[in-house]
């Protein structure tokens, strides 16, 4: 049976296994790929509210996660449109056609043996997000729209203030490094106009909205993380780094190179709005090289500001020379063009050759379907590739299921694998079952390609489908 994912179905299954909670009834996040996740919090509110709608219409939990893509996705190419008619008023399909299909030359790379971030580091490109998951789109639509200059001719008032302020606690609630993307961008930006002394009245109330909004919200999400004692050790392995230079300059070449010349540009022209753009280009790029252990996670959207300044490039170059700027156009989309469509294909081939990856047996969904009946809450000893899959189809626990989101990843992979493949002696394995708190032992063709289950007398099969059997305790 298909899964439903086609690009990183790693991350994917942990969305699912989030909405879950929700689809339980629960307003209240613990690591479903931990053992011993402690007590609930209030944060991935966005996910357990996808999992509380699709209870609510009684929808399957993969199809309400396509339906919010899906939604995001429109809501993104409307705050993109609206980016740039502001900028640029009746030359906006320029910037706004490369947001959103605009790519790197990683197609041209991978023929020379490197995997660079075009293919795969979804924040940063509104296709890429748009066609991964349920969260970058609508969030980066809201850091779009959050970030639009504002129009000097009209009054930020205080129904402007009260959006700003909703908006910007959604963003930081559905996409909290967006809001750290977006409030970074506003600052400097504030900094830049007080230091020309132009920073008006409007700028200021846009920023003190954007602070009060998303500030106490990334603030508490922050604390609860250091300070909660499962999510504290999942936050230090939790390990995003940057993207190398030389990868992030081929991932987003060649507009990058037209951009770093609409940068230029930007400085000599006395429009604001572009030099926001301009701002909004570097400070993405200084803040992904902070020293911090999510940097990637803060290359949000940053080929927005990229297309944007491409077209403002070509449109100061086309004013100089008197060329035709769909040329120069054409050239930027169809050399980022190949590799969306490897992207595509590819996708289409794990359609085709069915790998294990992204497709699940009916007998390990049956067993699935019986651990979310008769197991809930209850632990599960399975295979790493099992335990990525039973927390997203049922509300049991696994002993590792994530590299990230289970708690000591490396130590349990490695005990699960040794379970599996005989590397445990039956005495050893069965104080490890009680020493662990498993309740149940999977054992389908996932645990069947590491090896065998050892000697256990005092455990008997307690469900049965084909290839895939589940044993408890004898009672």
């Amino acid at each position: 049976m298909f899964s439903g994912f086609l690009q990183n179905p790693i991350d994917g299954f942990s969305y699912l296994a989030k909405m879950r909670q929700g689809y339980e009834g629960s307003w209240l996040f613990t690591l479903p790929y931990t053992a011993d996740p402690g007590v609930g919090v209030p944060i991935n509110l966005y996910f357990l509210f996808l999992g509380q709608v699709a209870r609510i219409f009684e929808l399957p939990l993969i199809l309400m996660f396509h339906l919010a893509r899906v939604v995001g996705a429109l809501l993104l190419g409307l705050s993109l449109s609206r980016l740039f008619k502001t900028i640029f008023d009746q030359h906006w399909r320029l910037p706004f056609v490369l947001a959103l299909f605009g790519s790197g030359l990683g197609w041209l790379a991978i023929s020379f043996g490197y995997f660079t971030s075009d293919f795969w580091v979804a924040e940063a490109y509104p296709f890429l997000a748009s066609y991964t998951n349920a969260h970058f789109p609508i969030g980066l639509a809201l850091q779009v729209w959050l970030l639009t200059p504002l129009d000097p001719k009209i009054e930020f008032d205080g129904r402007q203030v009260a959006l700003t302020v909703a908006g910007s606690a959604l963003l930081s609630l559905i996409y909290g490094f967006g809001w750290v993307i977006a409030f970074a961008v506003l600052t400097t930006w504030l900094a830049w106009q007080a230091s020309q002394r132009s920073l008006t009245k409007n700028e200021l109330r846009r920023w003190l909205g954007m602070a009060l909004g998303g500030g106490p919200i990334a603030l508490y999400q922050f604390w609860t993380i250091q300070n909660h004692p499962a999510l504290s050790q999942w936050n230090v392995q939790n390990l995003t780094p940057a993207p190398a230079i030389l990868d992030l300059i081929i991932s987003f070449s060649p507009a990058l190179l037209f951009a770093m010349l609409g940068v230029v540009f930007a400085w000599r022209s006395k429009d604001q709005k572009i030099r926001f753009l301009a701002i909004w280009l570097i400070v993405g790029i200084v803040v992904l090289y902070l020293p911090f252990n999510l940097q990637r996670r803060l290359i949000s959207g940053l080929f927005i500001p990229v297309a944007g300044l491409v077209a403002f490039a070509v449109f100061e170059y086309v004013s100089k020379v008197k060329r035709e700027m769909r040329t120069i156009a054409g050239v930027l989309l169809w050399l980022g063009a190949p590799t969306i469509l490897l992207i595509l294909a590819g996708g289409l081939q794990a359609a085709t050759v069915q790998p294990p990856s992204i497709y699940v047996g009916e007998s390990e969904l049956d067993a699935f379907e019986w651990l979310g009946a008769y197991a809930a809450n209850s632990l599960v000893m399975a295979a790493p590739d099992s335990g990525l899959l039973i927390p997203a189809y049922s509300s049991a626990r696994v002993i590792y299921g994530h590299p990230f989101e289970t708690v000591g990843a490396d130590e349990n992979r490695e005990l699960v694998e040794d379970f599996y493949s005989g590397q445990i002696s039956r005495e050893d394995a069965g104080e490890i079952l009680n020493s662990e708190g498993v309740d149940y032992i999977l054992f389908g063709p996932r645990e069947m390609v590491l090896g065998a289950l050892p000697e256990l007398p005092d455990w008997e099969v307690v469900f049965e489908s084909r290839d895939s059997q589940i044993w408890a305790p004898v009672r």
